[in-house]
């Protein structure tokens, strides 16, 4: 993994990226570098395949404040790639909802929907918030929601649950479904997340960071304890199962699903978008995901 980790490394620290055919562009490169042995893969191929439905979304023109939704989206980017950045450079130093995610890429018994879902919960639920913050400062908007921003944070909201719904397809194909009671914990775990309600949060927690930025000391309290609860939240997404099919022998179609995260980026993405998801926010929220429900030694899965 030292050659991967090499390669990863001067990907994610070539830079910010500055408009969304950097980040998709810099998603695939990541993609290319990881092995289907390799956890992080499965993120990473869900956020390019979600960018990948935004940026389409965003060619149309349908949102109403195109500028805010693409630096949104630039700024939210790279803070993923600044926290891979920190774990490969330095291990443990990432932000703490990024570190279970890092470390537990090659451990056995998890599941691709796990790390999938594990790495959306640590960019929404953490990254969002901070990533909307910074760019309501750079462009001078506030958390207004009666704006048309976020009516175009909204839009996006459907735009990834519909590529989020296509998405599971392919990761909870093939001989996963066989797997009964492994995927009826699985379902327990999922159907405490949710992508709108993670993002409803993220806005929510950006609006609190947004009231605190005359304040650079409980900003920094806020984040810090939003960051401990999102990590975890991650490490409980990330319970192994004790599987009998290990990722690495999933069959070749998890891998190039129907979702082409490898479409051809129109020439001139001017206006692109931004995405998210997200659950804590606020002091008054809480994480909207959970570790999966522990059925009793013994006890059958119904229905």
């Amino acid at each position: 993994m030292a050659n991967t980790d090499s390669a990863l490394l001067a990907i994610v620290s070539a830079g910010p990226a500055e408009s969304y055919a950097d980040v998709l562009g810099r998603l695939r490169a990541i993609e290319a570098e990881l092995d289907p042995s390799d956890g992080l893969i499965w993120f990473t191929r869900v956020y390019a395949a979600m960018t990948a439905a935004v940026v389409e979304y965003a060619r149309k023109q349908r949102f109403e404040d195109p500028e805010f939704v693409e630096r949104l989206d630039c700024h939210f980017a790279n803070l993923y790639f600044v926290a891979l950045a920190a774990h490969l450079s330095d291990p443990g130093t990432s932000p703490a909802c990024w570190e279970p995610v890092f470390v537990a890429r090659a451990r056995s018994g998890i599941l691709p929907v796990q790390y999938a879902v594990a790495g959306v919960n640590a960019h929404i639920n953490r990254d969002l918030p901070v990533a909307l913050t910074t760019t309501f400062l750079e462009l001078d908007r506030e958390p207004d929601r009666q704006s048309p921003l976020y009516a175009d944070y909204q839009k996006i909201n459907t735009v990834l649950e519909s590529a989020l719904g296509d998405v599971k397809l392919w990761l909870l194909s093939g001989s996963l479904a066989e797997l009964d009671e492994a995927l009826g914990q699985l379902d327990d775990m999922l159907q405490l997340w949710s992508l709108k309600r993670a993002r409803e949060a993220a806005w929510v927690a950006g609006e609190v960071r947004w009231a605190l930025r005359s304040s650079p000391l409980l900003s920094r309290h806020h984040l810090d304890a939003l960051d401990r609860m999102v990590g975890l939240t991650s490490r409980g997404l990330l319970h192994p199962f004790a599987l009998p099919l290990m990722r690495s022998s999933l069959p070749p179609h998890s891998l190039s699903g129907p979702i082409s995260t490898r479409s051809s980026l129109p020439p001139s993405s001017d206006r692109a978008l931004s995405h998210s998801s997200a659950p804590p926010a606020s002091s008054h929220s809480t994480a909207t995901t959970s570790a999966p429900t522990q059925r009793p030694p013994g006890s059958t899965r119904h229905g």
